[in-house]
């Protein structure tokens, strides 16, 4: 099974799924920032593109390679934002066409707690104010994010909770 965790930018998709790995037997932990940081980096700077997720080879890459760690693990959880409707249908449907079980599950965190996790957020400068600029954003695509599979409220939660609920969602 690949659970694909998403929500806004510093609602603590990274932290959940670093729980869900470290509970949840033969569990494993995927991460396309890795192949987007490098791909923004090489064919960003030939092509001026500044979003790696615009790249339709990082958008393969990232079935592919996902594909590949699912079928050796139990569990296989990406915590990652996609806003772009097109781009997460192809990212979670190429998934589905290679014979995966994909779950989407949102993480939720009210406008107040977001911006005051963001601002509490030990990140580099830069890095906030980019988050807090994705809020708005994140916003709008929110309604069809939780179209796509079950929301999980974060606001007064401790990571463990949240975790709780994801795992009881995939049951479900």
């Amino acid at each position: 099974m690949i659970l694909w965790l998403g929500g806004p930018f510093g609602v603590g998709k990274t932290t959940c799924a670093q729980r869900l790995v470290d509970t949840v037997p033969r569990a494993r932990l995927h991460d396309p920032e890795a192949l987007g940081w490098w791909l923004a980096r090489t064919v960003g700077r030939v092509t001026g593109t500044r979003d790696y997720q615009e790249l339709r080879v990082w958008r393969r890459g990232t079935v592919r390679s996902a594909s590949w760690h699912a079928r050796r693990v139990d569990l296989l959880v990406i915590p990652m934002t996609v806003l772009d409707d097109d781009h997460a249908d192809e990212l979670l449907g190429g998934l589905r066409a290679r014979g995966h079980d994909v779950r989407h599950v949102t993480l939720h965190a009210s406008d107040d707690v977001l911006r005051a996790r963001i601002e509490a957020d030990a990140v580099d400068p830069g890095a906030r104010r980019w988050r807090l600029a994705q809020v708005d954003r994140w916003a709008e695509a929110a309604p069809r994010a939780a179209s796509r599979g079950p929301v999980v409220a974060t606001d007064g939660r401790t990571p463990g909770q949240v975790a709780d609920d994801v795992r009881r969602a995939l049951e479900a």
